[in-house]
């Protein structure tokens, strides 16, 4: 048994870039602040709350075959034409 535990690693992260109404990202900025946090892991905590209470989306999800993210590409690979 260790003498200390082990560090906690962080998941993957991927970037992501969106643009929110002013007023919005004026509150995001505000909430960050007020808990003392990162306006990433904002987002990040109140879409996985949003995503586990819709509970019309946990149901679709249940519906569709089981896939592992991970081994998906992000996006479609782009067709380059040959010389």
């Amino acid at each position: 048994m260790p003498f200390i535990p082990r560090q906690v690693k962080a998941p993957a992260r991927q970037a992501l870039t969106c643009k929110l109404p002013a007023e919005t990202a004026t509150l995001l900025k505000q909430y960050a602040e007020f808990l003392d946090s990162t306006q990433d892991y904002i987002v990040s905590e109140m879409l996985r709350l949003g995503f586990h209470r819709d509970k019309e989306f946990q149901a679709w999800l249940a519906a569709r075959p089981a896939r592992n993210p991970l081994s998906e590409p992000a996006t479609r690979p782009v067709d380059r034409p040959r010389s």
